[in-house]
């Protein structure tokens, strides 16, 4: 699997919808796509079963007996091991793709391992093993792979491989992740039990108690649909307003007289949906979340908090880089949103001074505020997660007017990223929309 951006369309349903009333009509559906689970973790989605492949979209539950072959790797302590048979057999294991060169998302994946590691506490080793397979055997050697395990302080439930390139990539062609490529690797779990014969995938940055819930339910007779997260950078689209939350939708607007014109009436649905919280820039500024920064837009929306060391710095230096591509765009077409997740500690005055250390200019807004206002500012816009550190690295693309919105992976190439944006800012809304 590759990084490559991938696009896919919310069914509409119903009758045909025609000109900007179509917002209106879809916001009532609110939870449709673009959906996030609070913590940070994308919604439910289901995805073909491992082993055992299905149309495209087709539903499927965790899959049974994957072939792993069974190659000969070797561990960070340059013991030579059989992949299936001293590692897997009989055990209940989570592993990751990584590889020691890499500074984008291989370090966060590392942070999680560790933290999953943690909560586990006496169970890694014992009862779940975690496995972090290298898709770059050629440089990854077992001594280079101890030292990136000691950063993240890995214990003896946590074995770090390589091997011969031959067989790591039979390996990893054999679960769906290899790429010629080691930096377009996706950030992919993937979660088994050996002894039920269970597989699913998970995103490669959920929250480790989501993983944990994940490979436990793995081990029931009956294990509930996994929740998952793209198996690459992904964008998906739809033309409604991003249903961000588990809590209900918000009841509709009073309608707006069928005598209105049609973009008053979808005005009034988004309004309505995204409120007017009101935030505060780096700048102290007072800004209304819908009439101040999304209303007649195309935005980019993350969240962050400026004591982030894991992902956080390397998705501002891609806004950075997007900010730039986009020149006198930014501010007039476009804005960018960062959203802190850790209000109480970003003040106005710090957000300041992290933008100045991106070179922020007009248009690229970052914004605190009230705890309660902005939890629900993130809620709207599907970024809230309970704890700050496991804030999402997806970012939320949206043309306002013509209602299209995409969520794309944050730490996915900047000229990948670059392409979804100009995508979105330069959509001029579904046939028959007049957008």
């Amino acid at each position: 699997m590759t990084s490559g951006v991938k696009g896919g369309s919310c069914p509409r349903g119903g009758a045909p919808r025609h000109g900007r009333a179509a917002m209106a009509a879809a916001t009532a559906a609110l939870l449709c796509v673009l959906a996030f689970q609070a913590g940070g973790f994308p919604a439910a989605a289901r995805q073909p079963a491992l082993g055992n492949p299905q149309p495209a979209g087709g539903p499927a539950a965790p899959g049974r007996r994957p072939p792993w072959p069974d190659v000969e790797v070797v561990d960070q302590d340059g013991r030579q091991v059989h992949f299936y048979s001293d590692l897997v057999r009989g055990r209940r294991v989570a592993i990751n793709f990584v590889f020691t060169t890499c500074t984008t998302i291989c370090p966060p994946m590392g942070a999680n391992f560790e933290r999953l590691q943690a909560l586990l506490g006496a169970r890694a080793g014992a009862d779940v093993r975690l496995l972090s397979i290298s898709v770059d055997p050629l440089t990854d050697t077992p001594e280079r792979l101890k030292a990136w395990g000691a950063r993240f302080h890995a214990g003896p439930g946590w074995t770090l491989l390589t091997g011969r390139k031959e067989d790591l990539d039979r390996l990893l062609k054999a679960m769906g992740i290899f790429t010629a490529d080691p930096a377009s690797h996706a950030p992919i779990l993937l979660l088994g039990d050996d002894r039920t014969g269970r597989w699913t995938r998970a995103y490669g940055l959920a929250p480790p108690a989501k993983i944990v819930q994940l490979l436990d339910g793995l081990s029931a007779a009956a294990a509930p649909a996994a929740a998952t997260a793209p198996t690459a950078p992904a964008a998906t689209a739809s033309r409604v307003v991003p249903a961000a939350t588990t809590e209900p939708a918000p009841a509709p607007a009073t309608p707006a007289s069928p005598s209105a014109p049609a973009e008053q009436r979808q005005e009034s649905a988004a309004h309505h949906y995204f409120t007017d919280v009101e935030l505060i820039d780096q700048d102290g500024r007072p800004q209304r979340l819908y009439s101040d920064l999304l209303a007649g837009k195309t935005v980019v929306v993350d969240s962050f908090f400026s004591s982030c060391t894991g992902s956080c710095p390397a998705v501002a230096a891609t806004l950075a880089r997007i900010q730039a591509a986009l020149g006198d765009r930014l501010g007039r077409d476009v804005v960018l949103l960062s959203l802190s997740v850790d209000p109480q500690t970003d003040t106005p005055a710090r957000l300041k001074e992290y933008a100045a250390r991106l070179g922020a200019r007009p248009g690229w807004y970052f914004l605190t505020g009230s705890k309660q206002n902005v939890d629900l500012a993130l809620r709207k816009l599907g970024q809230y997660s309970e704890r700050k550190e496991d804030h999402t690295n997806l970012l939320i693309v949206g043309n306002e007017r013509t209602g299209l919105w995409k969520k794309v992976f944050g730490l996915a190439k900047p000229e990948e990223i670059l392409a979804i944006v100009q995508g979105v800012l330069d959509d001029r809304g579904a046939p028959g929309n007049g957008g």
